[in-house]
């Protein structure tokens, strides 16, 4: 495990190594592409060999593809030749072996700080062993630092349980940071507003759409002004899924600035700078590639499939992993400077529902049930047995009925018609029915049933 260990550094949030103060590890935040490649090399092939001598599943599917680390030795042959995995497979592996993890394991459960899991929006959850070092925590550190948080503030940290809860923060604390735990629940939410207006931090993580509705609430109920209560606050960072452009005006005049956050295929996360103009993948942690349906590169600007190697996990690492997240890249330096590359989520490819032969995606879906005021929650689901349909089934929760049911569906139904051109059937049921069905940050927004 050293060996891996070893290739990732601790990063402190008291300063960064040099005068520029826009980043927290300038050196590696700006490094050029050149040297970016030359580091993503070196991390890959000082870890192949002690990945397939620990992880069952790669070494089963690497056998199989008759590859062996030995043939690695370079990006390219990397590219050229490493078989991919996908969560399906991990899954098979996992009921095959009885092992909770898929393959993916190295360590010993004894070695391991700690267990979190995936969301299981698209199925199962599956274990995500990590601990101190992983490539979340300089993650954190690099995006808190841009946001404007410094060594001394306080920051929320209201994670998914599933993440990991609030049980990791010892990192935030070795950083400067001190952070006001609460979990992510949005009947927390009055104690942690009291908790901003003593200790006013200057983070505000993790909101998503159940905690944007919970506040929504609590502000049109109480007498406290959004304003003053974030007054300290120097970004609040949304995550789980796209957040809605009604929720993003309404942190605007909350006085937020929003900085939205995304899952880089399970290995960390990846967050808007402050140029909002894409997500950054920090490139030091991890491999990404953009690749069409057969495993050819897409060039940047165009739609492919993202796959992602970890290259700093000494736990369960992910090698070549097929994501399911549609995405387009941008491998050009970002105007804030960082020359990681920056991509767009564009959807899921199993999320993609065809009427009619025309393409629907969940997003199409959020910006026009969010602007009717009693589905202004955006909660919804699109119903699909099968990928191909001849009309777009959704279920839409809803509040406060200004008329009935049966008309507040027909003009759903006949927005949907006007701005995608298919014909819907529209199920209502009461919004706090559809929060119960997903983890706690999202639902899921595509079910079978």
């Amino acid at each position: 495990m050293s060996q891996i260990s070893e290739l990732t550094r601790p990063v402190s949030a008291q300063g960064p190594q040099s005068d520029d103060l826009r980043y927290l590890d300038p050196q590696i935040e700006t490094l050029p592409r050149a040297e970016l490649d030359k580091l993503q090399e070196f991390r890959l092939l000082s870890m192949l060999q002690y990945v397939y001598d620990g992880n069952g599943l790669i070494r089963e599917v690497w056998d199989a593809a008759g590859v062996k680390p030995s043939d690695i030795k370079s990006l390219a042959d990397y590219r050229a030749k490493a078989p991919f995995i996908d969560k399906d497979m991990i899954r098979d592996y996992r009921d095959r072996n009885d092992d909770p993890c898929g393959g993916l394991r190295i360590a010993d459960y004894r070695d391991i700080p700690h267990v979190g899991f995936t969301s299981g929006t698209t199925g199962d959850p599956t274990p995500v062993p990590n601990g101190k070092g992983s490539a979340t925590e300089p993650e954190i550190l690099r995006e808190f630092w841009q946001i404007g948080a410094r060594g001394g503030d306080y920051v929320t940290y209201m994670m998914f349980t599933f993440r990991g809860g609030i049980n990791r923060t010892s990192f935030l604390n070795e950083a400067g940071f001190t952070p006001i735990l609460s979990p992510h629940d949005p009947a927390m939410l009055p104690q942690m507003i009291e908790a901003i207006e003593t200790y006013r931090p200057t983070i505000l993580y993790m909101l998503s759409t159940p905690m944007m509705i919970g506040l929504e609430k609590f502000f049109e109920t109480s007498d406290k002004d959004p304003r003053e209560v974030f007054k300290s606050v120097k970004g609040g960072v949304f995550g789980g899924e796209p957040m809605s452009p009604r929720f993003q005006k309404l942190a605007k005049d909350w006085g937020i600035e929003i900085f939205d956050y995304t899952s880089l295929g399970d290995v960390t996360g990846a967050m808007e700078c402050r140029a909002h103009n894409g997500f950054h993948a920090w490139e030091d942690l991890a491999l990404v590639e953009n690749l069409d349906p057969d495993g050819n590169p897409v060039p940047d600007g165009e739609m492919g499939e993202l796959v992602v190697t970890a290259l700093s996990d000494p736990w369960a690492p992910l090698v070549r992993f097929r994501t399911a997240d549609l995405v387009k890249f941008d491998r050009s330096p970002c105007s804030c400077g960082r020359t990681h590359l920056r991509f767009w989520t564009l959807g899921r490819a199993g999320d993609q529902t065809f009427i009619n032969g025309t393409a629907v995606l969940p997003r199409d879906i959020q910006a026009i049930v969010e602007q009717f005021p009693e589905t202004k929650a955006a909660l919804f689901q699109i119903i699909r047995p099968q990928a191909r349909m001849d009309l777009l089934r959704l279920r839409v929760g809803y509040e406060g009925l200004t008329d009935s049911q049966e008309a507040l569906a027909a003009r759903i139904a006949s927005k949907v018609a006007q701005v995608l051109g298919v014909p819907s059937d529209i199920e209502l049921v009461p919004a706090e029915e559809l929060l119960k069905l997903g983890p706690p940050q999202k639902i899921p927004r595509v079910t079978k049933s």
